[in-house]
């Protein structure tokens, strides 16, 4: 559950500031994950661990659903296949890592 929940935030900070036409992937989660009241460098830090650990077609689904379409993390997250989820297990270390350097800061 606490990789879930922490596979889940980090997505939703991938939704940065949106340039020119639509935005990244990783944009749109950390758009969503600042819109969620994260900072702007655990949003950037966990979207970067999502892309670098995930397969890409897992990484899209899930910036689709959160950074795009704002679904609530832990319900997608619960829905998907386990082969999935499981995938997540590769970015539990990376994203553990974005919340203990964020509490470290200031």
């Amino acid at each position: 559950m606490r990789v879930c929940v922490l596979a889940v935030s980090a997505m939703a900070l991938l939704a940065g500031c949106g340039v020119i036409g639509r935005p990244s992937d990783k944009q749109a989660l950390v758009s969503t994950c600042i819109e969620d009241g994260r900072t702007e460098s655990i949003c950037k830090c966990e979207a970067d661990a999502l892309e670098k650990n995930l397969p890409p077609e897992i990484f899209k689904k899930i910036a689709q659903a959160i950074g795009r379409e704002k679904q609530d993390q832990i319900e997608y997250l619960s829905s998907l296949p386990i082969e999935e989820l499981l995938a997540f297990s590769a970015v539990t270390n990376d994203l553990e890592m974005c919340g203990n350097a964020a509490a470290t800061e200031g």
